[in-house]
């Protein structure tokens, strides 16, 4: 769930909406160029990076130098280092070495390609920007540009059949100061509002168990103003997207009696295809998942066990990503087993799976495996009165509240009891009641604090607090990782007696919460729950759905059944690869194995010489040729045998047996606990389908309420969404009942 203003929300659920507003950005980038440009030997100060230019950066690194209305004092620059030796220096990008009221600056941008065109170029200079330059081709082609007024310089110019750009610049904002360069992208950014897109549909689906890789489609229709989007135009833009193209959704909410609209991030997702006619231009695009499909064939048996955090990051950096959040609860988990040849895709939703988590793709692109079940923590605090259970608060049962004289806070509504004499172990189901009492301005001598700490560290995207008839007024949170400050926030959000926060809390393990501040004077705090993970305060309302729930009652299931894989050394060797090739002397090939094998030993026409093995894993062996001609290959090695154990969660006296096979499982302790989460999933076995008015806030795998007349705030995961757009929102959910 996304986190949205008060305003947003009261407004979404009004029977009147608002206009709705959407803004598409894309880059049109020649994606061969960006990745393979380089900046030409040129006249560069002894601190210039030019390393960078091409990819992604994040912020600017200034160096301060004696130019003209150049150098803040502002804290934003740093001191130039005396030249070392080591040439190490921050990365402040491109600097010319001379002012260039000295002599004009050229720059050449060798392109390393074939001969090329791209539309566009966007060129950050930073504050102090050239003002005449121009651009040109290996052609011949010219560009001038002249009174230039943009600190990114961004042209929609076509430079056409080019193998270099080179830049010659005449005059700078500030003509005393040398030229900077920030980055350099091959093509320039399209935006798209409500005007130009006609509709579109944003499909997002996660399966809550790990059943299959997550998968989000989208598609726009956008108007094909004069056949900007053609192909038999040479201008065309459509002429210069290419597979992988990145794609910026957002989705605009304007919020009552302002001006102002409220901007949701969609997603970030790359273009997949594209079609036009003479009026109207589609764009579709996907998930980074569905460009993840070569194959991971690198498993090896490990006797000693190995993390499947360090396995995880292994797939991902092996399928070229460096954008990517793993639980770091996976490094305590190990598995012994071999992945099996699988697309890298689908290794991480084996590996998410394994370890109870959910593989996702976030709204800015990145991979997440994340864990979908809260691990063990317990609660304590620095003060509480006789009759509070501090470690009560981490359970969701309804709390129990003894009358007392603190101001506004007793109900004489037969919602309280009295306190008894005896009080030492003969209280009620209270929560956590402070020991301190705050003074007449709500503030307190020493703050209550409670403290929660996990088994293991992690991120969570939200936390809900339930409190009593008292309620604080100022709350700060602070999480640790190891003993480390990790955060400290300050609770902004209006503190109501159920307050859900959507903030991001990266990794921690420890968590305190101080309040410091009540908001009747003469009060203790009481709370009664506290979570952090799959919390919600949105409700799914009758209102909220445009179709009535179509209830399906899923097939019953007696049992899950979840084998634990034992591999054991095989007995007897056996021929793996036997074929006649035909190789040259240096020649190296890989060869695939069909099941789970070791020890291997390669042999031509039955001799040990003329091939060696330079690498192998349990599905391949890599083999080197010093031989040339035609031989018979045979290569040797031992099969392992799999032994299986069962983890079996008996749900129902009667039905289906699920027989869940996740060959990383080589521990019964991990194969218990996925059977038991898998059978807290198919306890319920009840799903809904319904339209809904649309909601650019909600996530798939989102826990919300649903609106039930025998179900009272009934718990649903919303594992499939769909988010129209055609000047308005609508949608449709699929959601599944959480519990029996």
């Amino acid at each position: 769930m996304q986190k949205v203003s008060k305003a947003y929300k009261e407004s979404m659920k009004s029977s009147l909406r608002e206009r709705a507003y959407i803004m598409l950005s894309f880059g049109l980038v020649n994606q061969e160029a960006q990745a393979k440009a380089r900046i030409a030997p040129g006249d560069f100060a002894y601190f210039s990076n030019a390393a960078n230019l091409f990819s992604e950066k994040s912020a600017e690194m200034v160096y301060a130098t004696l130019e003209e209305d150049f150098t803040k004092v502002d804290g934003s620059m740093l001191f130039l280092p005396r030249r070392n030796s080591s040439d190490t220096y921050y990365d402040t990008g491109l600097v010319g070495g001379t002012l260039l009221s000295e002599a004009l600056y050229e720059l050449t941008i060798d392109l390393n390609t074939g001969a090329t065109d791209f539309k566009g170029i966007t060129i950050n200079f930073g504050e102090n920007y050239p003002v005449d330059f121009d651009m040109v081709s290996s052609s011949g082609q010219t560009i001038e540009i002249r009174d230039n007024t943009l600190a990114e310089f961004t042209s929609e110019e076509v430079l056409e059949n080019t193998t270099y750009v080179k830049l010659v610049f005449y005059r700078m904002k500030n003509p005393q100061s040398r030229l900077r360069i920030y980055s350099i992208r091959f093509g320039y950014g399209l935006v798209y509002y409500n005007d130009s897109v006609m509709s579109s549909s944003l499909d997002s689906y996660i399966s809550p168990i790990g059943a299959d890789v997550p998968q989000i489609d989208f598609s726009v229709q956008l108007k094909n103003y004069d056949h900007y989007f053609n192909v038999d135009n040479p201008k065309s833009a459509i002429n210069f997207l290419e597979t992988g193209q990145e794609m910026e959704i957002f989705y605009g909410y304007q919020l009552p009696d302002s001006e102002e609209i409220e901007w949701v991030r969609g997603n970030h997702l790359l273009c997949s295809e594209w079609e036009s006619d003479d009026y109207t231009a589609t764009i579709r695009c996907q998930d980074i998942f569905r460009n993840m499909d070569s194959e991971y064939y690198k498993g090896t048996y490990t006797s000693a066990g190995r993390s499947y955090f360090d396995l995880a990051k292994e797939i991902l950096t092996d399928a070229g990503l460096s954008d990517y959040y793993i639980d770091p609860r996976l490094k305590k988990l190990y598995t012994k087993n071999p992945l099996p040849r699988v697309q890298h895709k689908e290794a991480l939703q084996i590996i998410a799976n394994a370890c109870r988590c959910v593989l996702s793709q976030t709204r800015f692109g990145s991979v997440q495996i994340k864990s979908s079940f809260n691990p063990e923590a317990a609660a304590s605090s620095n003060g509480e009165t006789a009759y509070s259970q501090v470690g009560n608060i981490l359970n969701d049962s309804v709390k129990d509240e003894y009358a007392s004289l603190a101001g506004n806070y007793t109900v004489a509504n037969g919602g309280m009891y009295f306190l008894p004499r005896n009080v030492s172990g003969n209280v009620l189901n209270t929560g956590y009641v402070s020991s301190a009492i705050s003074d007449e301005n709500g503030e307190f001598g020493t703050n209550p604090v409670v403290t929660i700490v996990q088994e293991a560290a992690c991120m969570y995207y939200g936390v809900k607090f339930v409190f009593g008839h008292a309620l604080p007024a100022a709350i700060t949170i602070r999480t640790y990782n190891n003993g480390s400050l990790v955060e400290e926030y300050e609770v902004e959000d209006e503190i109501t007696k159920t307050l859900v926060i959507l903030h991001d809390f990266d990794d921690f393990d420890t968590m305190k919460i101080e309040f410091t501040k009540t908001a009747e004077p003469h009060n203790r705090i009481v709370l009664n729950h506290f979570s952090f993970g799959d919390v919600t305060d949105f409700t799914m309302t009758r209102t909220d759905m445009t179709s009535s729930p179509k209830a399906i009652k899923q097939e019953l299931i007696k049992e899950v059944i979840v084998p634990c894989y034992s591999y054991q050394n095989g007995t007897l060797e056996e021929s793996l690869v036997s074929e006649e090739i035909e190789v040259v002397n240096g020649q190296v090939e890989t060869f695939f194995i069909g099941e789970p094998s070791y020890n291997f030993r390669a042999t031509l026409d039955e001799g040990s010489s003329g091939v060696s093995i330079v690498a192998s894993g349990n599905y391949y062996v890599t083999l080197k040729f010093s031989k040339t001609g035609t031989f018979r290959l045979e290569v040797f090695g031992y099969r392992y045998k799999i032994v299986e154990r069962y983890a079996i969660k008996t749900l129902h006296s009667r039905g289906k047996t699920i027989k869940w096979e996740n060959p990383l499982i080589s521990d019964m302790t991990m194969a218990t606990d996925l059977a038991e989460w898998l059978g807290e999933y198919y306890t319920a076995g009840i799903e809904y389908k319904y339209n809904t008015r649309g909601n650019p806030e909600i996530d798939a795998n989102d826990i919300v309420y649903q609106e039930n007349e025998f179900h009272k705030d009934m718990k649903v995961t919303i594992y499939r969404q769909t988010l129209n757009f055609n000047q308005s929102f609508s949608g449709k959910v699929t959601a599944r009942r959480i519990g029996g």
